[in-house]
């Protein structure tokens, strides 16, 4: 059942539950479509990992919101039921409300994975599509966004295996182990040295998904090395999600220098919205003024 006209006319709040967000710029991108779609609704932020507070100020009342780190594994207990996508990948960005048989259930997804895709899809050369279909994806991370791109990679873009580099490899086993048991039956392996990756396929497709911060550790530094074995070795699609403080990151930098086709993560945030506004409007992507949408996000960053 999707959303009723009734709920379109009512003042909606949805919140973006997650901490250090002050930097989002979902608030604007939602706020223009629902303006332009004339829906009496507003985007606001909760910066907190707090989820008894967030339940107490959102959920007697509840229509929808999005969620975002930390809160993306541990919102999924707090849900009346997670769709399977969602589960796979172990964690949820959004709920949304639906009447069943009279009652009001709120149901965990993740368009994250979707942003990932059309990210990709609409933003890179075709050629490029087409040569990474059977071979490696490579996710440089291991926290709550690689979830969603290893996802993303197999089950979206037709990956063989996900290549996974991250600094813990503790992180990586959680990781597996999670969207494993979560119904996921494609292949991870965690690359752990340069010396390991010298002898791998090179992927066409890689996502990055960490802060942009200069490595300083140890374990960092030699996560880091690694990942440069295949920026060097490959000319694929790239994209780096992180786009704060500016979306040209170094790594963004790197692997343009380096030959790469770069996609920001900005675009990521686009179409993961687009899923989003989907899901609480009932509007489709045809309705949803993508095109100035996408124009005005680029415009205002």
């Amino acid at each position: 059942m999707s959303t009723c006209e009734s709920d379109r006319v009512k003042e909606q709040i949805i919140p973006l539950f997650g901490l250090g967000i002050a930097h989002s710029r979902a608030p604007m991108l939602h706020n223009f479509i629902f303006a332009k779609l004339g829906l009496p609704w507003k985007y606001v932020l909760f910066d907190s990992d707090n989820v008894e507070s967030f339940k107490e100020n959102y959920y007697d009342d509840f229509f929808a919101c999005a969620v975002t780190m930390p809160n993306k594994i541990i919102m999924t207990q707090h849900v009346d039921s997670v769709d399977e996508g969602a589960v796979a990948v172990g964690a949820i960005n959004t709920i949304y409300s639906r009447t069943i048989d009279g009652n009001k259930v709120k149901i965990g997804t993740n368009t994250d994975t979707i942003g990932i895709r059309d990210a990709i899809l609409f933003n890179s050369p075709q050629i490029s599509i087409e040569r990474a279909k059977g071979k490696p994806g490579l996710v440089y991370g291991g926290g709550g966004a690689s979830r969603s791109a290893v996802y993303a990679l197999v089950e979206y873009l037709g990956c063989s295996k996900v290549y996974i580099i991250n600094r813990f490899k503790q992180e990586v086993e959680s990781l597996e182990k999670s969207m494993v048991e979560g119904g996921f039956k494609g292949q991870i392996l965690h690359v752990e040295t340069p010396e390991q990756a010298q002898n791998l396929e090179v992927p066409n497709l890689i996502v990055c998904t960490i802060p942009d911060f200069a490595p300083t550790t140890l374990e960092e530094i030699r996560a880091k090395s690694t990942l440069d074995v295949f920026k060097k070795n490959g000319d694929g699609v790239v994209l780096e999600m992180c786009y704060h403080p500016n979306p040209k990151t170094r790594l963004y930098q790197e692997f343009q220098e380096s030959n790469w086709f770069v996609i920001s993560g900005i675009e990521a945030m686009i179409y993961q919205a687009f899923a989003q506004q989907v899901l609480w409007t009932g509007y489709n992507m045809k309705e949803l003024h993508t095109k100035e949408a996408i124009e005005y996000v680029h415009n205002n960053l």
